[in-house]
């Protein structure tokens, strides 16, 4: 009778602490009504939330809530399967769901209903990849103060941005990118974003609002593909937490600035399509920001020699550069030597330049590079065994060059996944040769036909290729 007792007293002990501490076995139902009320709103042509039935909304698909307090925290309905299409934003058209993209199906669309303010816990809320009617921004959004992850890239959203979202001052990632706006509201004071990403928004100009902000903890700054044409601010050098900033894309030009160097953090700088006046010269200074690791200079008309930049990589960034593009950046010269020497290379992209001579066998130095692309260059002669050392590489495209090629330089590349050299010299082989390698990708055939009996045993092997290109030479 006594343990029976004791039984009783510890279940009604635990109900009442079940109470006092607010654990739920379920959602509210406030917020699952709420819940349900946004869903009518959408129009769900793949029937995302087939789960959103019952009463316990914690279970939906997208649904995260509190295991204590049962409310609802997350909503991440973000389109899995959407494919961002670029179109000018200039001319209003939106970076959405066209009738070809295989995510238009996966899309809800319609409208945010204001329902959505009873999730008053609500921390974490993504609706990327979805197509809200390109409507502005809903400006009940800022009544979410508790929300520190919001993401609305690429789901239709047009106009202007609402100063309501200045509201939320725990928010620590903001993403708008792949929508179009007017004009640039300001966002206030966030305090403590840590993430501002605004890229193909068609914003025309560095965000006004931004320039009044006192960051002290943003990380990440994106402001690629906005038709931005003017030259760098001083207050985005100003902004010194900053360790990831893509430029990229837009229309920059004057002198390069050698503030610069105040963002001591940095680790990712993207530049490409900037003018930059004195070419490689203005380049110079981020030879001494020692963390970067990632350097996109793509299309940036340096117009020197390649071996000339030895002196930006051969500091402190010969041990930090890990992902390099200097594509169509107007380098010419052999390919020198010392870029074998950043042995934390990952990928090295000198496309489209006017590079000669043959690959050095320095480049077998970098053990870890994963993507080598050098096509649409005028190497030539026997392609370095040293590309044979790379047991890393997943991508390697030579296409468009003057090279020849044996088995010799394919036998040790295992994790070769992609691999174009098309448009080069004539390489014999055997048509009895293996490949180590299983593509997974397109693969471009450099054999020529007449000279070989029977379809090669190397290509037979090549299980999952899904497309196969034949040049045949006559």
């Amino acid at each position: 009778m006594g343990g029976r007792t004791t039984l009783l007293v510890l279940t009604f002990s635990l109900a009442v602490l079940s109470i006092e501490l607010g654990i739920s076995h379920g959602c509210r139902e406030k917020e699952r009504k709420a819940l349900i009320d946004f869903k009518r709103g959408l129009h769900d042509p793949s029937n995302r939330l087939s789960s959103w039935v019952g009463e316990d909304c914690c279970a939906w698909e997208g649904v995260g809530c509190s295991n204590i307090s049962g409310h609802v925290i997350k909503l991440d309905l973000r389109n899995r399967r959407r494919t961002y299409l670029t179109e000018d934003c200039t001319h209003q058209e939106v970076y959405y769901l066209l009738d070809d993209d295989p995510g238009c199906n996966w899309a809800l669309r319609g409208d945010i209903t204001p329902s959505l303010c009873s999730l008053q816990q609500l921390s974490h809320l993504d609706l990327s990849g979805n197509y809200f009617l390109q409507k502005p921004i809903p400006k009940f959004i800022g009544a979410f103060r508790r929300l520190t992850y919001l993401n609305l890239s690429g789901a239709g959203f047009m106009g202007r941005v609402p100063d309501q979202l200045g509201n939320l001052s725990t928010l620590q990632h903001l993403d708008l990118s792949y929508n179009c706006y007017r004009d640039d509201e300001d966002l206030n004071a966030l305090p403590r974003v840590q993430e501002i990403e605004l890229s193909s928004c068609g914003l025309g100009t560095f965000p006004r609002s931004l320039s009044h902000v006192n960051f002290t903890s943003l990380i990440t700054l994106d402001l690629r593909y906005n038709d931005i044409n003017s030259t760098i601010p001083d207050w985005v050098f100003n902004i010194t937490s900053l360790e990831y900033l893509y430029l990229g894309g837009n229309g920059l030009y004057g002198f390069f600035p050698d503030s610069v160097t105040k963002l001591t953090s940095l680790r990712a700088l993207d530049l490409s399509g900037s003018v930059f006046q004195d070419g490689f010269m203005q380049v110079a200074p981020i030879s001494n920001i020692c963390k970067l690791q990632i350097l996109y200079l793509r299309s940036v008309p340096i117009h020197d020699v390649l071996a000339n930049l030895e002196m930006v990589f051969s500091g402190c960034l010969r041990y930090s550069m890990e992902e390099l593009d200097l594509s169509n950046t107007h380098l010419s010269g052999s390919f020198p030597d010392w870029l074998g020497n950043i042995k934390n290379l990952k990928s090295l992209n000198l496309s489209f330049n006017s590079l000669y001579g043959s690959v050095p066998a320095s480049i077998g130095n970098l053990s870890l590079l994963q993507h080598l692309v050098l096509c649409f260059n005028d190497l030539n002669g026997a392609i370095s065994e040293g590309i044979g050392q790379l047991k890393s590489l997943v991508y390697l495209d030579l296409n468009s060059n003057s090279l020849s090629l044996s088995e010799v330089q394919l036998a040790n590349l295992s994790s070769l996944r992609y691999l174009d050299i098309s448009s080069n010299c004539d390489s014999r082989k055997s048509g009895d040769w293996i490949s180590p390698f299983s593509t997974s990708s397109s693969l471009y055939n450099f054999f020529f036909f007449n000279e070989i009996a029977r379809f090669p045993k190397w290509l037979q092997t090549q299980a999952s290729i899904h497309e196969l290109y034949f040049h045949v030479q006559e």
